[in-house]
């Protein structure tokens, strides 16, 4: 009978040793992981009770709570979403990756059956919020924002923008004017051929170029209606040097923090920074004011890229900004108008920065409650 036994090395190869010693090694680094976790004092906040344990609420929280706490959890989490980028060029599942590097908002590709409708009943109601502020004599004046990726098209990996969403921008742009309310086409602004790009690479919002295009627009609008506005000088300046500005797809994408070559290059720029140069009109507080003729309310397009800045320059007025990040359609306008000041210290026109894409959204929570006190 031949013998079918199985010679086992007396001395094991070297990759043997070296796999058993980074198994170890991970072994070691995770239960060190655990156990710094389990320092922390939100320990005690996970449910011992015998019914927490036998319904799996104690195990759950228990879970989260060493996923939350680990000491190592940002670093572990950059270089999965790094290595995703660099192997698949994955971007997540907010974020679309387009040519050359250039990223889009998922918000402003995605397809929804109830777009338009919702697109109309939101233009109703800034229609109904114009004429409401008419008759205490305010004009309102809608800046249209088109979406980056109906902007720079070109760029986005198929090269065209969505077929179902072709049409939203001008049905909004036509639906306001038909509601009798003065808006400003920032599309005929924005797209025009043979220029610099008008959005960050790396972000969503408009970059600096395109705020300043935007701005000078949006005055050129306010001063046809409110010719006799205050004026005040104001002058923007450019930083000597420039610097490295990861946007907020990056960030979406979890690459806010992770070596240059890991990602796709940040927006690089001279930041400009606008300031009064000659005496106030004005003088007070922020909602306190009377004076202040013009108001800002919108999202964070009205926040970024010196664009409140050059929306004072290029109108040479002051201007309040009470735009909110993540203020969609309903956040700003209703806290502003909600607040003490409007009543006691009415602007004259009130400027309402729309991007187009929040004009067809589902509707958020509170919504309902109308913009108009008692509304």
């Amino acid at each position: 009978m031949e013998d079918d036994r199985i010679d086992v090395p007396a001395k094991a190869p070297p990759e043997v040793w070296l796999a058993g010693a980074v198994m170890v090694a991970l072994m070691a680094w995770g239960g060190w992981q655990a156990f710094r976790a389990l320092e922390h004092p939100d320990l005690f906040e996970v449910p011992n009770s015998f019914a927490a344990i036998r319904s799996g609420v104690a195990s759950d929280k228990f879970s989260k709570h060493l996923d939350n706490h680990l000491p190592a959890r940002s670093a572990l989490i950059a270089t999965a979403n790094a290595g995703r980028y660099l192997v698949f060029q994955g971007a997540g599942d907010s974020v679309r990756l387009g040519r050359d590097e250039w990223l889009f908002s998922v918000e402003e590709l995605a397809y929804s059956p109830q777009s338009m409708a919702q697109l109309s009943k939101r233009v109703a109601q800034v229609g109904a919020l114009a004429a409401a502020l008419d008759q205490r004599g305010i004009k309102l004046v809608v800046a249209l924002v088109p979406d980056k990726a109906r902007v720079h098209a070109a760029n986005l990996a198929s090269g065209q923008y969505p077929h179902w969403q072709a049409s939203r921008y001008a049905t909004a742009l036509n639906q306001i004017r038909a509601n009798g309310v003065p808006v400003v086409d920032l599309l005929d602004v924005l797209a025009r051929p043979d220029q610099l790009p008008m959005f960050y690479r790396t972000d969503t919002h408009w970059n600096q170029t395109g705020a300043d295009q935007a701005a000078k627009a949006i005055a050129d609008r306010v001063r046809q209606m409110l010719p006799d506005i205050p004026t005040v000088q104001f002058e923007t300046r450019m930083a000597s040097e420039t610097v490295t500005r990861p946007g907020d797809l990056l960030g979406q994408m979890g690459l806010s923090h992770v070596l240059d070559w890991a990602r796709p290059d940040a927006d690089v720029e001279a930041v400009r920074h606008t300031v009064r140069t000659s005496a106030a009109a004005t003088q007070g507080g922020l909602f306190d004011d009377a004076s202040v003729p013009t108001v800002l309310v919108g999202t964070s397009y009205s926040r970024r890229a010196n664009f409140h800045g050059a929306l004072q320059q290029h109108l040479s007025a002051e201007v309040l900004n009470v735009a909110t990040d993540g203020g969609g359609f309903f956040k700003s306008m209703h806290a502003y108008l909600q607040d003490e000041a409007f009543a006691t210290a009415p602007p004259s026109v009130i400027i309402w920065e729309l991007p187009e894409r929040v004009l067809s959204e589902p509707d958020k929570d509170g919504e309902a409650k109308g913009l108009l006190p008692g509304g």
